[in-house]
């Protein structure tokens, strides 16, 4: 029966961060259900393997993760090794994974399943395939923080303080959730702060999937963890949850080391204080709720464009023609002021003109694929060869600044396979461009309503695509920083890749919707 036995080990000396009193955490697991091996069996010679090949391969791989099955059966073991996501010491890493495997080895005596979690990595071996389980995040381990204080006001008995904290915790959760499997590195981590006010204390906290699972896998497996918040919680400032596919921990000290990839909250002044406990949490969450939003609403309005204005080009110009030239392109360039982006940014390229009518061979027919609701979109092909989609925005559509800057604001942040990738963007006299992924499959209806291309569509792809696209929904609906309303979703808008992954485009009539709305009346009749 599996069983598991924690126990303190060193002192934790490796993040400069750590508390000074603070012992590594670390817990394992033995499960000798599925057998015992042999010293000299065949089963044990595979094993020593697998111990010294993990640690290797995991340490020098830029994921800190690694995965193996050796031997033949009955004797194959199969391991999976992963370093923490913000280590920098492929040393320290290496050494924790050695640690793990000599330490289980006395532990679980010859049990052919075992599993070690340490502050710094997780080791599992076993005789049985878990590897081709993605979805098996077992064994899970929850470890309250016992000498981490219970929040200010909470009340056990009290449902309103109970649910309080559940939303704090449930808060800083999702945000990490969703940034650890759509927007990390290859190492799907996430670490995090929240600030609610000076009545309660800093929060932190850091998730953590393994590199082999695609980002809806992550989440799934994030969400698994997340149904346990009721459980285990239990009003500490501090716990964590471990399982071997994902982890999640929150303290009331910064535990990890660097800067953390997700900030929540506002640097709002206390509360006033007031008699009612449970109107005070009341009002508490409802910062917390709506200022988490509020921030990444403001991160993706204010970060994504800054143009400047560019002088036109050519000595032979004449005063009447530059004059001519500010006033049609004043309004533009006023309100182009309102918004700002790094220049540095890899996420987003400002083109040049120029630049997108070389590539696009001068806006050519030949070139181009088809006409959206505002405008011809072109296939492009830049220097170095990676091939775009141009979307170039008519004068005559009714698509003007404020819905080119509405696209800009809702797309170019937003991470998800099943979301077509806004890459940059072109304002320049009075030209105003956007620059996509190119989509070789171009859009569904072509499929739909092609006696040709239709036939090429079976029902098992058709089905692929219908749950792409509601994949792609639910993350607008449900887990983006903020809900977005697309508002005119239809065929056209449905991108397809190289290999039919649908993929959702056209955010030009979309908007945000609050947290807690469920409906709302527009101010005009908005479709194409």
């Amino acid at each position: 029966m599996l069983s598991a036995m924690p126990f303190l080990m060193l002192l934790f000396m490796s993040s400069p961060l750590a508390v000074a009193a603070a012992t590594a955490f670390s817990d394992y697991s033995c499960n000798g259900t599925i057998g015992n091996y042999t010293a000299s069996s065949a089963f044990a010679a595979n094993l020593k393997r697998l111990g010294e090949e993990l640690p290797v391969n995991a340490s020098s791989s830029q994921s800190l993760f690694a995965s193996a099955a050796i031997g033949a059966a009955p004797d194959r073991v199969f391991g999976l090794a992963l370093c923490r996501g913000d280590m920098t010491d492929a040393s320290a890493c290496s050494g924790c994974l050695s640690d793990a495997f000599q330490r289980l080895r006395a532990l679980c005596g010859r049990d052919k399943d075992a599993t070690f979690y340490h502050d710094l990595c997780i080791l599992r071996y076993s005789g049985e395939d878990f590897l081709s389980r993605p979805d098996d995040n077992s064994p899970v381990i929850n470890a309250m923080d016992v000498n981490a204080s219970i929040y200010i006001g909470w009340d056990g008995r009290n449902a309103t303080t109970r649910s309080f904290f559940l939303s704090l915790v449930g808060t800083l959760f999702g945000e990490m959730a969703m940034y650890g499997s759509y927007n990390s590195s290859v190492r799907r981590f996430a670490s995090a702060v929240m600030f609610v006010n000076p009545q309660l204390p800093t929060v932190y906290g850091m998730v953590q999937c393994t590199p082999d699972l695609s980002p809806p896998k992550c989440w799934h497996c994030f969400q698994g963890l997340q149904e346990q918040n009721r459980r285990w919680y239990d009003g500490r400032m501090g716990g964590r949850i471990l399982g071997v596919r994902c982890n999640f921990r929150y303290e009331s000290y910064q535990f990890y080391d660097g800067t953390a990839n997700v900030r929540i909250g506002l640097q709002d002044p206390p509360l006033p204080p007031t008699g009612n406990h449970g109107n005070k949490h009341r009002k508490i969450l409802i910062i917390v709720l709506c200022g988490s939003i509020t921030v990444f609403s403001f991160m993706l309005v204010g970060c994504f464009v800054l143009i400047k204005s560019q002088r036109r080009k050519g000595a032979g110009k004449t005063n009447r023609q530059l004059e001519a030239h500010s006033r049609s392109s004043s309004k533009t360039e006023e309100a182009l002021k309102l918004w700002k982006i790094e220049e540095s940014s890899t996420d987003f390229t400002l083109y040049d003109l120029d630049d997108l009518a070389t590539a696009t061979d001068n806006f050519s027919e030949d070139n181009k694929l088809g006409r959206g609701g505002f405008g011809p979109v072109y296939k492009g092909k830049l220097p170095d060869g990676a091939e775009i989609a141009v979307k170039r925005l008519s004068a005559q559509s009714g698509q003007g600044l404020k819905e080119f800057k509405n696209e800009i604001q809702l797309i170019a942040k937003l991470q998800h396979t099943n979301l077509v990738k806004l890459v940059g963007c072109c304002v320049q006299e009075d030209e105003k461009m956007l620059v996509y992924e190119y989509m070789p499959n171009r859009s569904l209806d072509v499929f739909i309503f092609d006696q040709q291309r239709g036939p090429l569509l079976d029902w098992r792809k058709r089905l692929h695509i219908i749950e792409g696209v509601a994949q792609g929904l639910l993350y607008l609906h449900k887990h983006s920083r903020v809900r977005i309303i697309h508002r005119d979703l239809k065929a056209s808008n449905i991108l397809l890749d190289k290999d039919l992954n649908p993929k959702i485009s056209d955010f030009g009539m979309a908007r945000i919707f609050g947290s807690n709305m469920t409906e709302a009346n527009t101010n005009r009749v908005v479709g194409t």
